[in-house]
């Protein structure tokens, strides 16, 4: 190993892990932690695009999670992630009354909360 800061190749010593996986070091010299070879963390793109996939086709996110074996959360923070950047949908500019009226009448015809037994 050497020494990004000081070049030095001897007392290279290792320092524990890093939170995705990779050996850390310390110079004994200049007293540097240092990883030499960093691993990436998180999820490749095709796994992702594939568990969007799978919840446009229907399956429920713990269902995703199981199959791909990643954490619920982590594919419901995927989802959220994607409704976020989609475009809001435009509102109707008009209701139609016909169809509220239809509504109103057929509410109170089956609204049995109030009626005495």
């Amino acid at each position: 190993m050497k020494c990004p800061k000081c070049l030095a190749t001897t007392k290279q010593y290792k320092a524990g892990f890093n939170p995705s996986g990779s050996q850390r070091y310390r110079c004994g010299v200049c007293n540097r932690v240092y990883t030499p070879e960093p691993k990436t963390r998180g999820y490749p793109s095709e796994i992702r695009a594939r568990a969007l996939q799978m919840y446009m086709e229907g399956n429920s996110q713990r269902a995703i999670a199981r199959i791909l074996k990643t954490g619920q959360q982590t594919v419901a923070n995927w989802v959220d992630a994607t409704i976020g950047k989609l475009p809001s949908v435009p509102a109707p500019e008009q209701l139609l009354e016909n169809e509220l009226a239809e509504l109103y009448s057929f509410l109170q015809q089956n609204d049995t909360r109030f009626t005495s037994r």
